[in-house]
């Protein structure tokens, strides 16, 4: 049988957890749907992303050069971000044993 302390313990970062999970979802609702906010990229970054994207990167097309090329240390950012988010769940879900 578990110790009541432990279990009190266990709640008690369970319900740390999803209350920062719920405040992450209402922060990015709230950002992505700010006003003023266009949603669409400027028709002269498109003509330029099509014309010298993969010249520019020497990426084979050009998804990977916008992806890989332009937008490389916001894709390291998110990766970063994903790996601090699989090590908290890790340690969330390793305080039942």
């Amino acid at each position: 049988m578990d110790d009541p302390k432990n279990t009190a313990k266990r709640k008690k970062v369970a319900g740390l957890a999803l209350s920062l999970v719920l405040a992450a979802l209402l922060g990015s609702v709230l950002f992505f749907a700010a006003p003023g906010r266009e949603g669409s990229i400027p028709e002269g970054l498109k003509d330029y992303y099509r014309q010298k994207g993969v010249e520019e990167t020497g990426s084979i097309n050009l998804v990977s050069s916008i992806y890989l090329g332009y937008r490389a240390m916001d894709t390291l950012g998110e990766t970063v971000v994903l790996l601090l988010t699989v090590t908290g769940v890790i340690a969330i879900m390793g305080e039942r044993r």
